[in-house]
């Protein structure tokens, strides 16, 4: 249990970091970049969902809050790094 709470906390990491990079390149009107991060994320939070739901328990509630902690982190590292 507590690996796949690390994994879903590092996983939220990832995939903030990735929204963040995401939306800097609509910013700069990366069209390619925006496109390919675009549907990386969408698989990734679709498929990272339906790993937390699948549990169907009360733990679900534990890796709501480990993905969702691996967020905030994922913002708090992207907007503390300079020219990310």
């Amino acid at each position: 249990m507590v690996i796949q709470l690390f994994m879903l906390f590092c996983a939220g990491i990832v995939v903030d970091l990735l929204v963040t990079r995401y939306t800097k390149s609509v910013a700069e009107k990366k069209i390619w970049s925006a496109t390919l991060l675009s549907g990386t994320i969408t698989f990734a939070n679709f498929f990272l969902l339906s790993v937390i739901i699948s549990e169907g328990s009360f733990n679900c509630i534990f890796d709501i809050m480990a993905y969702a902690g691996g967020n905030t982190v994922g913002t708090y590292v992207a907007l503390m790094k300079r020219g990310f």
